[in-house]
Parts: structure tokens; sequence; C-alpha cells
């Protein structure tokens, strides 16, 4: 979990979480933030918390899933791969 700060613009935290979630430099990641959301649309939408509304937003990047509550809070769990089905034997 990664708490956003006033000096940092929100897809920077983002794209910081998911790096530190999978152990890498940010530069090293294998895809982009905005493969998967428009950045700067990002930082606008929650550009000014607002105390009496509760907004959530979640997606995919890097195999992680990324959730992002009222722009303050960045929580990433790295995806579980699906298991194979098993066979009898």
């Amino acid at each position: 979990m990664h708490s956003t700060t006033s000096a940092e613009p929100l897809s920077e935290t983002v794209v910081y979480a998911v790096a530190a979630a999978k152990g890498v430099d940010p530069l090293d990641l294998d895809e982009r933030l905005y493969d998967h959301v428009n950045p700067e649309a990002l930082d606008e939408l929650f550009r000014e918390p607002d105390a009496e509304r509760h907004a959530t937003l979640t997606f995919s990047m890097a195999g992680c899933r990324v959730e992002i509550e009222n722009g303050e809070v960045v929580v990433v769990t790295e995806s579980e791969e699906p298991s194979a089905p098993e066979v009898p034997a």
C-alpha cells in the first residue's frame, strides 16, 4: 500500500507502486501506465480529494491489480497466475 503525496502526481505513484510490487526499477517494467489508463486523466480525476465522495479505480498493469482509493491510497497486488485444470490420471 502506498500513500500519495501532493509533491508527486498520482500517475507516478502508481508506476512506483507497481514497480515495487514487482521488485524492479520503474524503467524496467514490461508495460507502461499509458497502455492501460491515460496518466493525465488519472491525475485530473483525483486532483482534489473530496471527503464526501468515495471513489475507487481498479485496473490491471504488468500482472498486478492496481486499486486507487480516493486518489490518496494506491494498493497493488500481484495477480495470481490461473492454474491449469487438473487432468485425471
